[in-house]
């Protein structure tokens, strides 16, 4: 089953604890009937997937921020400490979703996103104290970017929870993150620039027992480093660039995680 979703609809459906159209009936009292399983509990993954996405793209978004100190030469001290990560991915999430990390049990999110979210903090930060090291070269060249961060995480994340997390586009330069079926279809939606900012594709399926949730992503500034104009050129680390815009469809982030009667 594919489905469209706003995220904001999620939120009233989960928080409320009824449909956000009305005339459905209350979440929680309704079956799937494509996956024999309680639509609440459908939901409570699917919101569980979309807070995964989003932490680890603010996460991205944190290492993204701090590109130019990163390859700032003749700097060794760039202050990018653990500690410091965590605070700033703390802010960045709670400035996108409302919900503070430091105070999951007191939120009102599903439980399962709850131990999850926990799990995927501290491997954000251990990432980030592993890769002190290239952080703090002092030659311009740390090489520490969002999409290494991300593929870093996800790995370790997916080790410690059986929860697959992807970063993936229609042409990756890494071939581990290339698309499945699934994930091209959803891209190549994605990639319409007409297509809403807000809306996330989710699938469920019987056979497969899992919730897939794919998270769009789109390029910024510092993106265009390495992956803007003029398509082809070589960037700075040897690839020839993509030719994105700001604002261009740059991927997602794709999210599995296995569906409990």
């Amino acid at each position: 089953m594919l489905r469209l979703l706003r995220w904001i609809a999620v939120v009233v459906i989960i928080s409320g604890g009824q449909s956000a159209r009305a005339g459905e009936p209350p979440a929680g009292k309704t079956t799937n009937q494509t996956t024999g399983i309680a639509l609440q509990t459908v939901l409570e993954v699917e919101q569980t997937a979309r807070f995964l996405a989003l932490l680890l793209d603010s996460g991205r978004a944190v290492v993204n921020d701090y590109q130019a100190l990163f390859d700032e030469p003749g700097r060794a001290k760039k202050g990018f400490t653990p500690a410091v990560f965590e605070r700033q991915l703390t802010d960045m999430f709670r400035s996108r979703s409302g919900i503070d990390l430091d105070n999951l049990d007191g939120s009102r999110i599903p439980s399962l996103a709850k131990k999850l979210m926990k799990e995927l903090v501290e491997t954000s930060t251990a990432v980030v104290a592993d890769l002190q090291s290239e952080i703090t070269r002092s030659n311009g060249s740390a090489g520490v970017i969002p999409a290494i961060y991300g593929a870093r995480v996800v790995s370790h994340f997916t080790e410690r929870t059986g929860v697959r997390m992807k970063q993936t586009a229609l042409v990756p330069r890494n071939a581990a993150n290339a698309p499945d079926s699934v994930e091209r279809s959803a891209l190549e939606i994605f990639a319409d620039p007409n297509y809403p900012r807000e809306k996330v594709i989710t699938e469920t399926t019987a056979r497969s027992g899992v919730l897939r949730l794919m998270f769009p992503l789109y390029a910024t500034r510092q993106c265009l480093d390495c992956h803007g104009e003029p398509r082809g050129a070589l960037d700075r680390t040897g690839y020839p660039r993509e030719g994105l815009k700001l604002g261009q469809s740059a991927g997602a982030i794709s999210v599995t995680i296995p569906i409990t009667k």
